[in-house]
């Protein structure tokens, strides 16, 4: 079945007003619409690649491999930075899809069971390749994969599923394509070793210009639906806020307690990106990309917390605490030395760089306000 044929089943849906509830009433529970998921990006993204690398190598599990990870819906760490599920899964969910299994789960990252999607987002990585920080000083402690090294991941699986040029582009046709989030870790591994931020504005033009060279790399191959998330307000993170503390009193927003500069920086990040997404929509009129403002979404639960549910907004949930609940040397999943809320749902974020499944539910609901926003074009 053809992209524009799939859909024809999507039948129009009533979307209430995401302003102040971010609510949305759906007439008719939506099946079908995209017969599978792709998804790339970091550790807002990953669904257990990490996890499934560091078995596979034998190598020490990380923090987030341990509980209280994963309690509030898993009940038991599933390799997620989370108490729960995140956007991705949220976004499987509603369009009848199983839970994106991660690329290294698949012997060789081939199965049957990719047929519906596959996540090839690992934590910690970046949207530049490696070599780019080791130049530069810059460790990442996690992985040295790249937003290049994941569609390098994406053309093997690709290769599995169909047996043709043709049969790719229509797999891909009824495919969604999620793009990130990612390069926050460009940016989190160096602001949080030191670089002056001096010198990481000259790293976003770069960050920018490789998201889209990978966008247009999978239009080529034959995507023609692609979710592109910006970056988050990191000025609000309990991790940045703890590395910062103790700057100048000017730096901080009376109204929400964000360092400002920082989330101006994530700004110039979400402005140069959506400048890139223009010119690629005018370069290929007849590919729907959507970009995701996670920026705008979540400095609204900073600003109207109560609104949302939420009664802690800057102080993480799980961690090693101090005024925010974070520590670098103590990190969440590392008991005895940590501490954890009785209630996540309760808290925007979770760990100090990651948020609460109850936000990620929240964000999810304005993506797919935005999906369901695409227009029928007629193609193909």
């Amino acid at each position: 079945m053809g992209y524009s044929s799939s859909f024809c089943l999507l039948k129009r849906h009533l979307i209430i007003s995401f302003i102040f509830s971010i609510s949305i009433t759906l007439i008719s529970h939506v099946n079908g619409c995209f017969t599978s998921i792709f998804s790339f990006g970091d550790s807002l993204a990953d669904t257990g690649n990490l996890l499934q690398l560091s078995l596979s190598e034998s190598r020490k599990l990380s923090h987030f491999d341990f509980l209280p990870y994963g309690r509030t819906f898993f009940n038991n760490p599933t390799g997620r930075c989370s108490d729960g599920r995140l956007v991705i899964d949220f976004i499987a969910e509603e369009f009848g899809l199983p839970f994106l299994p991660p690329y290294f789960e698949g012997k060789n990252g081939r199965g049957k069971h990719f047929q519906k999607g596959v996540n090839f987002a690992v934590v910690g990585a970046t949207a530049l390749d490696d070599a780019f920080f080791k130049e530069r000083g810059i460790r990442n402690p996690f992985t040295n994969i790249s937003l290049g090294d994941e569609l390098g991941f994406f053309k093997d699986v690709l290769h599995s599923l169909c047996s043709s040029s043709s049969d790719c582009k229509e797999l891909l046709q009824n495919s969604l394509i999620v793009m990130g989030e990612i390069g926050g870790n460009d940016y989190n591994h160096a602001f949080l070793q030191g670089i002056n931020p001096k010198e990481m504005s000259h790293f976003v033009p770069l960050v920018v210009h490789t998201i889209a060279e990978a966008i247009t790399e999978l239009i080529e191959l034959g995507a023609v639906t692609m979710l592109v998330p910006g970056n988050l307000p990191i000025g609000c993170s309990p991790a940045y806020l703890t590395y910062f503390q103790g700057s100048d009193i000017a730096d901080y927003d009376p109204h929400t307690g964000c360092i400002t500069w920082l989330n101006q920086f994530s700004q110039l990040h979400n402005e140069l990106l959506q400048k890139q997404l223009n010119r690629i929509r005018e370069l290929h009129p007849h590919v729907n990309i959507v970009y995701a403002d996670y920026y705008n979404t979540v400095m609204r639960f900073y600003y109207s917390q109560n609104q949302f549910g939420f009664t802690e907004t800057l102080k993480a949930c799980c961690g090693g605490g101090g005024r925010y609940n974070y520590s670098s040397s103590m990190a969440c999943g590392d008991p005895p030395l940590t501490t954890c809320c009785d209630d996540p749902s309760l808290h925007v974020n979770w760990d100090g760089l990651h948020y609460t499944e109850a936000t990620y539910k929240w964000i999810s609901k304005v993506v797919l306000q935005e999906l369901y926003a695409i227009p029928f074009i007629n193609t193909f």
